[in-house]
C-alpha cells in the first residue's frame, strides 16, 4: 500500500494477505441496527459486506482470482488475529508509529526530510485523519509482531530443503493422451425423457440472472489536470525553490518506461509485469530509436508516457527514490538501462546529457507537470463533492448533473449481471452501486463510486432485468448440448479408467501418444490444475518401467506416461530460498493453529450482512 507497510511484510502474508484492505473505506460510520452492519462479528473486529467489496476489489486490481467467500475467511482470519494480538498484550507505542511515518520516503520532500504537506495530502486522498491513520497503523505493525513471533525458532535442515528441491526443481519425461469426449457421442441416447430429468436436476444453470443496462456519469483526475493552469510566476517560484535545494546536486535528462506493480502484489504478480518488461526491453534492443514510440504504448506512468516516457532533467537527491536515481545516474549518455526493481515496479531507463544546472526552460514542462498534478488533486476532492451533491440532489436523472458538470452522460453497452462485472474487468464496488436498492428497485442516482483512485462514477439504471428460469421448452438446445457433453465425458473416462488399467498391468497399446517432452514443475504448475499437479509429483517410474496416472480435474481425460524424474545437478543456489519458503509453511502452520486455538476462545457473532455472492 505504501512504503511502511511494505517494509513490515512477513513470511505469512499468503495466509494474511488482506492487511491493508482496512484502509478501503476506514472511517465511515453509520447508524444501524445491531447485527445489520456486518457479516460477523469475531470479539469486538466486524467483518462487513463493505470489507470483502473492498477485499474483491483489491484482490481484482492484482490480477488475483478470488471469490468473496475466500476473501471473506481471509478476513475472518485477520479479525481472529486481531483479537489474539489484544488478548496476548502484543502492542505497538504511538510513537514507534509515528517514528515510521517520519521515516517513510513517500512523505519526504526533495531534501530527503519529512514533509507534513505530503502526510496531508495522502490523508486527504485517503479520506483518513492522522489520528485514524495512526491507529490502524499500531494495528498493523502489531499483526506483523505477533507473525514474527510465529516466526521465530522455525529451523530447517539441508536435508529438509533438498528434498524440497529435487521435487521442485526436477524435471519429468513425460508424454500424454487426450481421450475428446466428442468422440464418444455416438454411444449416448438422447431423448426428451433423459433431456427433461437433466433439466430438472440443473435447473439452476438455466436461470436468466438478473441484470441492468444502466449509464453514468465519469469524473477523472487525468481530465482535470488538462484542465488546470500554471502561471509564469508560480513556475519561477517552483524553479527557484528546487533550484536552491538541490544546488550541488548532480542533474542530467532521464526517461522511462515504468511497469506498475501493486505495493501488494504475489511474487505471481510481479513476475507476469517483470516479463512484460523483459518483452519490451527485447523490443527496444532490436530497435533502440522506438523508445518514445514505446513508452507512450506501455509506460504505466501516464504523465510521462504522453511525452515518451521523459521525465525532464533530474537530480541525483533522492527524489525519484535511491535505486531509480542509482540506475539512471550509472548510465552514459544516451544509454539504456536493464529491467530495473524498484518499490514502485519495474522501469527501463534511458539517460540524457549531464547538465551542471538545469535552466528554466528545461525544468519549465517538468514543474508545470507537477503542479498541475497537485492542482488538479485538490480539483478531484472538490469536484468529487459537487458531483455527489447534484446527483444526490437530483435523484432522478444524471442530466443537471452532467450540465452542471461540463460532462457527458455515458452508457454502457449491454446488459450487466454481477458475474459480468468482474469479467469485464470492473471493481466490486460497482456491483454492490447496481444492485442496491437506489439503482435497481428505485432507478435513482448511485452515490460517488470510486472505480480507481483517479476515477469515480455515479450510474442509473436504464433497464432492469429480473432474474428469471427459462422453461424446458426454452433451454431444450441448450439442455441438450450440455447432457450429451456430460454423457461423453463420462464414456471417455470410463475409456480412460480401462487404458490406464492396461497400461500399468505392462499390456502393449497402440495409442496415440504426443511427442515425447521434458517438463519442468513450473511449467506443470502453470499448464495443469492443482489436483494434477500434485499427481504428476508425487508419481515416479520404477526402474524402466513408466509410471501412469490419470490427470484430474481436466475437462478431458488426459492419461501421462511419466517416462523418467531428472533431478537437479546444482541445487546450492537454490538452497537458501527453499530454507525459506518451508520456514514460510511453518509459519503459516503455526499460525493456522493459532487461529483454530482463537475460535475457541473468541466469542463468533453472525451479522444480518451477507457475502455478495448469497445474496443472489
Amino acid at each position: 500500500m505504501f512504503h511502511t507497510i511494505e517494509k513490515y511484510k512477513g513470511p505469512a502474508k499468503v495466509l494474511l494477505g488482506l492487511i491493508a484492505l482496512t484502509f478501503v473505506g476506514f472511517g465511515v460510520s453509520t447508524v444501524a441496527a445491531p447485527g445489520s452492519d456486518y457479516i460477523a462479528k469475531v470479539g469486538d473486529q466486524k467483518v462487513s459486506s463493505n470489507d470483502v467489496n473492498a477485499a474483491v476489489q483489491n484482490a481484482q486490481a492484482q490480477g488475483v482470482e478470488s471469490t468473496p467467500q475466500s476473501l471473506f475467511q481471509s478476513l475472518l482470519q485477520r479479525a481472529y488475529l486481531t483479537e489474539g494480538v489484544k488478548s496476548n498484550g502484543i502492542a505497538v507505542s504511538l510513537e514507534q508509529v509515528k517514528k515510521a511515518i517520519v521515516d517513510d520516503p513517500m512523505f519526504h520532500d526533495e531534501k530527503g526530510q519529512f514533509s507534513k504537506e505530503k502526510l496531508n495530502a495522502f490523508l486527504v486522498q485517503r479520506q483518513l485523519t492522522e489520528d485514524q491513520f495512526v491507529a490502524e497503523l499500531q494495528q498493523e505493525f502489531a499483526l506483523q509482531n505477533l507473525m514474527s513471533l510465529a516466526q521465530a525458532g522455525n529451523l530447517v535442515s539441508d536435508v529438509q530443503a533438498q528434498q524440497l528441491l529435487n521435487v521442485m526443481m526436477a524435471k519429468r519425461v513425460v508424454r500424454t493422451i487426450t481421450l475428446q469426449p466428442s468422440a464418444f457421442a455416438a454411444g449416448v441416447k438422447v431423448d426428451d425423457v433423459a433431456l427433461k430429468a437433466f433439466y430438472t436436476a440443473n435447473k439452476k444453470q438455466y436461470v436468466v440472472p438478473e441484470a441492468v443496462q444502466f449509464e453514468f456519469l465519469e469524473l477523472a483526475q487525468k481530465e482535470l489536470a488538462d484542465k488546470q493552469t500554471v502561471s509564469e510566476a508560480e513556475l519561477k517560484q517552483a524553479y527557484d525553490k528546487d533550484t536552491a535545494s538541490n544546488a550541488a546536486a548532480e542533474r542530467r535528462e532521464v526517461a522511462h518506461i515504468m511497469f506498475a506493480v501493486s505495493p501488494d502484489a504475489d511474487a505471481a504478480a510481479k513476475d507476469l509485469v517483470k516479463a512484460e518488461a523483459e518483452k519490451v526491453l527485447l523490443q527496444l534492443k532490436a530497435k533502440p530509436d522506438n523508445f518514445s514510440a514505446l513508452a507512450k504504448q506501455f509506460s504505466k506512468d501516464d504523465i510521462s508516457a504522453q511525452k515518451g516516457g521523459s521525465l525532464g532533467v533530474i537530480a541525483q537527491d533522492g527524489s525519484r527514490g535511491k535505486v531509480f536515481e542509482q540506475a539512471a545516474f550509472a548510465l552514459a549518455p544516451n544509454g539504456t538501462s536493464d529491467v530495473v526493481e524498484t518499490e514502485f515496479g519495474y522501469h527501463i531507463i534511458k539517460a540524457g546529457t549531464a547538465v551542471s544546472k538545469a535552466t528554466f526552460e528545461q525544468e519549465k514542462p517538468r514543474l508545470e507537470t507537477l503542479l498541475k498534478q497537485q492542482k488538479s488533486a485538490q480539483a478531484f476532492v472538490k469536484a468529487k463533492e459537487q458531483l455527489a451533491e447534484l446527483t444526490f440532489n437530483n435523484p432522478t436523472d444524471l442530466k443537471m448533473a452532467a450540465k452542471q458538470m461540463g460532462s457527458e452522460i455515458k452508457e454502457y453497452q449491454g446488459w450487466m449481471g454481477r458475474e459480468t462485472v468482474a469479467q469485464a474487468g470492473l471493481p466490486a464496488t460497482l456491483t454492490t452501486a447496481l444492485f442496491s436498492d437506489e439503482v435497481m428497485n428505485k432507478k435513482q442516482n448511485s452515490d460517488v463510486v470510486e472505480m480507481s483512485p483517479d476515477i469515480v462514477w455515479v450510474v442509473r439504471a436504464k433497464e432492469v432485468r429480473k432474474e428469471s428460469a427459462d422453461t424446458f421448452e426454452q433451454a431444450k438446445e441448450q439442455v441438450q448440448r450440455d447432457y450429451l457433453n456430460q454423457e461423453t465425458v463420462k464414456l471417455a473416462k470410463v475409456k480412460a479408467q480401462k487404458l490406464l488399467s492396461d497400461l500399468k498391468s505392462g499390456e502393449k497399446l497402440a495409442l496415440a501418444w504426443s511427442s515425447v517432452e521434458e517438463l519442468s514443475a513450473e511449467q506443470a504448475r502453470s499448464a495443469l490444475p492443482p489436483a494434477a499437479y500434485t499427481q504428476m509429483l508425487k508419481a515416479h517410474p520404477q526402474g524402466d518401467k513408466p509410471a501412469y496416472l490419470l490427470l484430474e480435474g481436466l475437462p478431458a481425460p488426459v492419461i501421462m506416461e511419466i517416462q523418467a524424474v531428472k533431478l537437479p545437478e546444482n541445487i546450492l543456489a537454490e538452497m537458501p530460498q527453499a530454507k525459506q519458503l518451508l520456514v514460510q509453511n511453518q509459519t503459516n502452520g503455526i499460525l493456522s493453529s493459532l487461529i483454530v486455538y482463537l475460535q475457541k476462545q473468541i466469542p463468533y457473532k453472525e451479522g444480518a450482512q451477507k457475502i455478495e455472492s448469497e445474496q443472489d
